[in-house]
């Protein structure tokens, strides 16, 4: 996403001193990871459709899938964490995993903090309003004083309205559906958030919304391991040109995703 780390987080990555892995050796060592037999991957699971739990409530989605690619060419088996996401940084930091899979966007301030695989994916951010709301034509009618506008802290999505509509009421909640049905009860003006997110929620959860399904940013998706494990970003990457190659990348993407509306 989607998703910001704290700085607190990311500070840890120049000035903290890592733990041991899960099992003995540093966190994402190839070599570790192969003589323990599991890789062991951070995600906030929530985030529709890259994480989510299923009706077994098992974690299922875009993520979790390529996540088995991944253990599968390594030949070891997947153990999911599910991590708030205002600690997942901190969390492969500290050692406690090998690899955060949790639809986080690459930005300046986190290569400075992880090392990032290929980009797997590319979301944008767009804006759901309430259906019929004339006032709301593109993302920057949201730029003044009288509109409350909602997304989860800590995202891109928050970043998004503080650039492009910092006139706006900014109003912020844990989780994005909490921001979607302020929006439904009438206590705020639009949301911004990643378009996969709202557009399976818009279509799938109420009747009372509208999205402007044009993104008006574009952001890439990638896998994120500590600086030092190099081996484990070229595995990952492997991985994801086999999938492209083979076009097992495009099918799980077809699986997951929903197609813009004007796209179809």
């Amino acid at each position: 996403m989607h998703r910001l780390a704290p700085l607190a987080a990311l500070l840890l990555a120049v000035t903290g001193c890592p733990a041991g892995g899960p099992t003995g050796g540093p966190a994402g060592d190839l070599d570790a990871i192969k003589a323990r037999g599991r890789l062991v991957v951070a995600m906030d699971v929530g985030y529709d459709p890259f994480e989510t739990l299923g009706p077994d409530g098992k974690p299922q989605g875009f993520d979790v899938d390529l996540v088995h690619e991944v253990a599968a060419d390594l030949g070891v088996q997947v153990e999911l964490k599910n991590v708030a996401w205002d600690g997942i940084v901190g969390e492969l930091q500290t050692g406690k995993v090998d690899v955060i899979f949790s639809g986080m966007s690459i930005t300046e301030d986190r290569q400075r903090a992880v090392a990032f695989s290929e980009p797997y994916y590319r979301v944008g951010q767009v804006v759901v309003k309430k259906k019929g709301d004339g006032r709301i034509k593109s993302f920057r009618d949201l730029d003044d004083p009288q509109m409350r506008v909602a997304t989860q802290q800590g995202t891109t999505g928050e970043q998004a309205i503080r650039e492009f509509m910092p006139k706006a009421q900014l109003m912020k909640f844990a989780k994005t559906d909490e921001a979607c049905l302020t929006l439904i009860q009438g206590k705020c003006d639009a949301v911004v958030f990643d378009h996969p997110f709202l557009l399976k929620y818009v279509t799938e959860q109420t009747t009372e919304l509208e999205g402007l399904w044009q993104p008006f940013t574009e952001e890439a998706i990638a896998a994120a391991v500590r600086l030092d494990n190099q081996r484990l970003v070229d595995a990952i990457n492997a991985t994801l040109a086999r999938l492209r190659q083979s076009g097992r990348l495009a099918q799980l993407e077809a699986r997951w995703f929903p197609r813009l509306p004007d796209a179809q």
